[in-house]
This record gives structure tokens, sequence and C-alpha cells, in this order.
């Protein structure tokens, strides 16, 4: 995992060169969009685009940690934990919190589950470095069980 200090020179260097980026970005109607910065073998750095009423799935980051940063708008995060006792699967809530602009976090663990929205109705813009880069990630319900692992994808690719 890059050190938090090089997460903070990362998304410093990208806040800087906000108006050369942020135009490029694809935007649909609703929903969100994931679009590539940059990219190397130790990590990658995506803006996503949040549309008023954007949600996520329940998901993991597979073998990747995220650190993450509100560049505008503010995004609601809801954390759960996943247990398995006597063979039963069950999924917690452990944590409701609202990041506004300048505000983010670090996973503490690669496997951490959450989900992001953006029930606001003003858009919203977030940077995530991933490291190493993000390939796949797990798609939760809310009884525990894993639906899906699903590859990650872009919805543009700028570097």
């Amino acid at each position: 995992m890059i050190a938090e200090i090089e997460i903070e020179r990362i998304v410093a260097e990208y806040l800087e060169r906000r108006r050369e980026w942020e135009p490029l970005l694809p935007r649909r109607r609703t929903g969100y969009t994931r679009t590539r910065l940059t990219a190397c073998d130790a990590y990658e750095v995506l803006a996503l685009f949040w549309f008023p009423g954007a949600l996520t799935p329940i998901h993991d980051h597979g073998e990747s940690y995220c650190a993450t940063r509100v560049v505008a708008g503010e995004l609601h995060v809801a954390r759960y934990e996943r247990t398995e006792e006597a063979g039963t699967i069950a999924m917690r809530l452990v944590e409701r919190c609202i990041q506004h602009a300048g505000e983010g976090d670090a996973l503490q663990s690669a496997r951490e589950i959450h989900s992001v929205a953006n029930p606001g109705s003003r858009e919203a813009l977030s940077l995530h470095v991933y490291a190493p880069r993000f390939t796949t990630f797990g798609i939760y319900d809310e009884s525990g069980a894993r639906l899906s692992l699903a590859p990650s994808r872009y919805d543009a690719i700028l570097g």
C-alpha cells in the first residue's frame, strides 16, 4: 500500500490541475461516472462525478485500498460489517457519515464494505486513489451474501 503522505501528494496534484481534467469528465443525467485520470503499477487515480440521487451498490474494493476526497458537493457513506457465524451470513450497518467538499477518508482494509450516495439536489465530484490498481470488486446485498465479483470499469480514460 502506498503511504498516506503519498496519497495526500497525489490528491493535491490533481486538485491543482482540476481545471484541466474536470471539463473532460463524462456526465450522465443519472447515476455516477468513473473516469481514470492516471494509472501506474502502484496506484490509479479516478474522478467520480455524482448526479443527484446516485447510489453505488454495497461493495468492497477487492485487493485495492482506497483513499477519497470530496472535491465538490457532499457524499453520504454507509459502512457495513459482514459476519458469518454458525454458517449464517449477516450484514450489519456500522456507520453512516456525510463527507463535504475537502473531506474524505481512507479505507482501513481492502475488504471494507460500504456504499456511497449523493442524495442531495446538487452534483458532487470526488477523487479516488486506489492502491494497487482497482481491478475487481465484490457486490453484496443487504443480507450479506456476495452477489457477484465484478470487473472495474471506466466511463472514460484520460491517462
